[in-house]
């Protein structure tokens, strides 16, 4: 019972699972196993607690967005418990359901989550708690016991204008205090009070508070359109879905949950350089993956046979091209692609020297190493990062 309690504890709390009420639960019957992994994590020596919650952290996002607890659960409950201990001990023995997870959320139809009791509405419910919702009229996070699951476009246009109970999916829910959602917005649309909202408090207030429930700025210019019609609402929860997904990646695939908002802001950042790298050896190299130096194509071919045998589902074809071998590439190798002697030629004009090429890759990859692995970020390796940032922006813009 004590352990019991304590997981549902951890279930509550507004930074780590934001169930902040037992209706907003996505799952009644994922509790006793969770509680039994917390409770085994207790038992384990303190250098393996760490990346032992991390586990159970992924197990439990990618339970929730799979329904994997949504039928018969005690085979199920069995069979996770012993995998999430196995994959604790064992980093190679992560159970397949996580890159099931990794494949499958951009395919999930949120437009169809309109059950308030289902586990993956709950569950992108439970994100906007995480991720800090403010409320729209005092711009104040509120307090988890004084929250409404509101809908941003009200139910009472909907059920003039669409069909069925699209109005009342999750793309079109947000949490807010009651006193704002029930006597301040009530069944306005949102054209009748976010203009109002910019011209007192600022477009740029208006906007970053909106981001907090991912709704981005497209989303916003598309609510404020009047006259605001059917088409707008298939819009709006288009560009919702779109920024919910990239949510879930970002905080729950690529963990960037446990990052600080400003240190997530330099992940994303350093993400960005990863991709325009590749991109500019890709259209270096001609898209030719026969260029690639022999030790980087066997160090990629090894990770990529490696996720095979992990997800079934993996397009092996793709990673036989070059832009497939890149994704399998850490920071240091495409400096070894870039900068080795063979192919440097194409690169020198852009990048200039390889001394400064060298130290830029350092500190950007010091400041990487440090945000994926949720190791301390001291000023100096983050100011140097950000020198680096800067400098990748400015050469790979060239």
């Amino acid at each position: 019972m004590i352990a019991l309690e304590g997981a549902i504890e951890l279930l509550r709390h507004p930074h780590e699972f934001g169930v902040v009420s037992s209706k907003y639960l996505p799952y009644v019957s994922i509790l006793p196993v969770f509680s039994a992994l917390q409770a085994h994590l207790k038992l384990l020596p303190v250098e393996k607690r760490f990346s032992g919650q991390r586990k159970i952290r992924h197990w439990y996002w990618s339970s929730v967005f799979t329904n994997r607890y949504s039928g018969s659960v005690e085979s199920t409950s069995a069979r996770d418990f012993l995998d999430i201990k196995a994959w604790i001990e064992n980093d190679a023995a992560e159970p397949t359901l996580i890159q099931e997870f990794k494949s499958r959320f951009r395919s999930l139809e949120l437009r169809r989550e309109t059950n308030s009791s289902s586990s993956v509405y709950n569950g992108i419910f439970n994100l906007l708690v995480i991720a800090g919702a403010r409320d729209w009229v005092t711009g104040n996070i509120p307090p988890h016991g004084d929250l409404d699951d509101h809908h941003i476009v009200p139910a009472s246009w909907g059920s003039t204008n669409l069909r069925g109970n699209l109005i009342h999916t999750i793309l079109n829910r947000t949490p807010l205090t009651a006193e704002t959602n029930r006597n301040v917005i009530g069944k306005n649309l949102p054209n009748a009070y976010l203009p109002k909202m910019m011209q007192q408090n600022g477009e740029a207030a208006v906007r970053a508070t909106l981001e907090s429930h991912f709704i981005s700025s497209e989303a916003l210019d598309i609510l404020v359109r009047d006259p605001f019609t059917p088409a707008d609402f298939e819009a709006f929860i288009a560009e919702r879905q779109r920024t919910i997904q990239d949510a879930i990646e970002s905080l729950l695939i690529k963990e960037r949950l446990d990052l600080p908002p400003k240190l997530r802001e330099l992940d994303v950042d350093v993400e960005s350089i990863e991709l325009r790298i590749r991109s500019v050896i890709e259209e270096s190299l001609e898209n030719n993956v026969n260029l690639l130096p022999p030790h980087v194509m066997q160090r990629t071919s090894e990770r990529v046979q490696r996720a095979e045998r992990q997800n079934a589902a993996l397009d092996g074809q793709r990673y036989t091209t070059l832009a497939g071998k890149l994704e399998y590439c850490d920071l240091r190798e495409l400096e070894d692609i870039i900068a080795g002697k063979a192919l440097w030629s194409r690169f020198e004009q852009r990048f200039g020297s390889k001394e400064s090429l060298a130290t830029k890759f350092s500190q950007l990859a010091a400041l990487r190493n440090g945000l994926r692995h949720s190791r301390s970020i001291d000023d100096i390796t983050r100011k140097e990062g950000e020198a680096a940032i800067l400098w990748f922006n400015h050469t790979l813009a060239k």
